[in-house]
């Protein structure tokens, strides 16, 4: 019943199409189970594999949840806009070059990347927390923090027994302040999250901060792996890979998404906090439609 349920219906139906269209291979509806972790091993009975110390286990949907990999689904999208005639530049976005026009809007005329001016009909900020700069280029506020927040990945952990049941875990608080989020992925892969002890970030912070010092938590990570393999022997072995990401949060919970008053051609999308996946599609339809 919240204002952004038609974001949540109408980009989970895109998400399916897209991976018709894209063929993604990680893409797939999954069920879901509510566990909580227990003291003394007992395994659950409607899941194999959740075979350590399980308080308890049940099913909370069995097909209103889908997961698709981060990474195939947004190299398969810049992929499939470069097919179209997009060109990628890799780069750091320094400032925008502006002048006023004859209406007394404020036109940008540049971005400039790495020092260099790329000329620009129009700009779209989405840059998640570092959309924080629209403030200091265009005067625009953003009222974002970054909630920095720390995720490790199982390596092939659970290929043939999470093939076969293929649930994904919201779990309840445990004694190591985890809530954990369990994510098994068709190539066997577990991703986990809700792992506690985020940091959040001031804006000032975020400026200041470049994109590859965000790093995880080690001990975050240690008390993933210390609640995981208590309730699954797909934890017995240490993650292959730990991580860390910034959720771009605006005070109100929603994202910001629009033309910047005052401009002729800038733009700006973000403030999607944890459902930046999910939204991709509505919301890049929705400025797609705005801007052409």
């Amino acid at each position: 019943g919240s204002v952004t349920k038609d974001l949540h219906r109408k980009s989970f139906a895109m998400h399916e199409e897209l991976a018709a269209t894209l063929g993604l291979q990680s893409y797939r509806k999954i069920p879901v189970l509510s566990v909580a972790a227990g003291t003394q091993p007992k395994p659950a009975r409607n899941c194999s594999w959740l075979d350590g110390c399980i308080a308890s286990c049940s099913l909370m949907d069995k097909n209103l949840t889908a997961q698709v990999t981060p990474k195939e689904l947004t190299e398969a999208l810049v992929a499939a806009a470069v097919a179209k005639g997009a060109r990628v530049v890799i780069g750091r976005v320094e400032g925008l070059e502006t002048a006023q026009g004859p209406d007394g809007t404020v036109q940008v005329r540049a971005v400039v990347v790495d020092g260099k001016p790329m000329k620009a009909d129009k700009v779209v900020i989405a840059m998640g927390p570092w959309s924080v700069l629209a403030t200091d280029w265009l005067g625009l506020r953003v009222p974002m923090e970054g909630i920095w927040s720390t995720s490790v990945v199982y390596q092939h952990s659970g290929t043939d027994r999470t093939k076969e049941e293929p649930y994904a875990l919201f779990c309840q608080e445990d004694d190591n302040g985890c809530h954990l989020e369990v994510y098994p992925r068709p190539n066997g892969e577990v991703y986990l999250c809700g792992i506690g002890g985020s940091k959040y970030t001031k804006p000032e912070e975020i400026k200041a901060l470049a994109p590859e010092a965000v790093l995880p938590n080690p001990k975050r990570a240690a008390a993933a792996h210390a609640s995981f393999s208590r309730m699954t022997s797909l934890g017995s072995q240490e993650p292959a890979k730990t991580q860390a990401c910034m959720r771009p949060c605006l005070q109100d919970g929603l994202p910001m998404m629009g033309r910047v008053p005052a401009t002729a051609n800038a733009y700006i999308a973000c403030g999607h906090n944890c459902w930046g996946i999910l939204w991709a599609p509505i919301s890049g339809l929705a400025m797609a439609e705005l801007v052409v």
